[in-house]
């Protein structure tokens, strides 16, 4: 029984002893969290957005660019094009001379397979084609990245803000103040910069 009670006694006088020491620590620690509270609510963070599409939509060294590339992809299609009707005319004429027996077995096998090659290069050059207007855009995006983020970059340090938010359809931002929109002044930078 004298065992239980000096551990009884000891257990008590721990947790006195935590008590007092949290009910201190706390006591402390509240004055400065009401500092940090005051010091949380005088800087809140300056947070702008850019209106993505506007960026897009009137940055004109990109637009002029991306112009460009529509008209080379326009004229590539219709090289292409015209290759192919000259292919399938070819093909015709072919047919015909075989049909009406100007050629001969030998020259039939042989014509068709010049055919085949040349439509074989046809589909090689659509798809190399393809494959270099996809790298032209591809590049043409990293490149309108990279300027709009350094730009950004060099906003952001110049005027302080915390966060600029791109704000427009699928972004997950779903309502901003008109008053932190600051695409006109990133457009006019950007434009600028021709």
């Amino acid at each position: 029984m004298k065992n239980i009670t000096s551990v009884l006694t000891w257990i008590l006088l721990v947790a006195v002893g935590y008590l007092f020491f949290a009910h201190f620590s706390n006591a402390a620690s509240g004055s400065k969290k009401t500092t940090t509270e005051v010091n949380a609510k005088e800087e809140t963070p300056k947070v702008v957005y850019v209106n993505g599409d506007s960026l897009l939509n009137k940055f004109t060294t990109f637009q002029a660019d991306l112009k460009a590339l529509e008209a080379r992809s326009k004229t590539m299609e219709s090289t292409l094009a015209s290759r192919g009707r000259s292919l399938q005319q070819e093909m015709i004429s072919a047919e015909q001379k075989a049909q009406s027996g100007q050629m001969a077995p030998a020259q039939i096998q042989k014509e068709q397979q010049r055919l085949m090659q040349k439509q074989q290069n046809l589909v090689a050059q659509q798809e190399s084609m393809s494959k270099q207007l996809l790298d032209e855009r591809q590049k043409l995006q990293e490149n309108l990245e990279k300027r709009v983020k350094d730009l950004l970059t060099a906003i952001r340090k110049e005027k302080g803000y915390d966060f600029i938010l791109n704000y427009g359809p699928g972004t997950g931002v779903l309502m901003v103040n008109d008053s932190l929109n600051i695409t006109n002044e990133v457009l006019e930078k950007l434009n600028a910069k021709q």
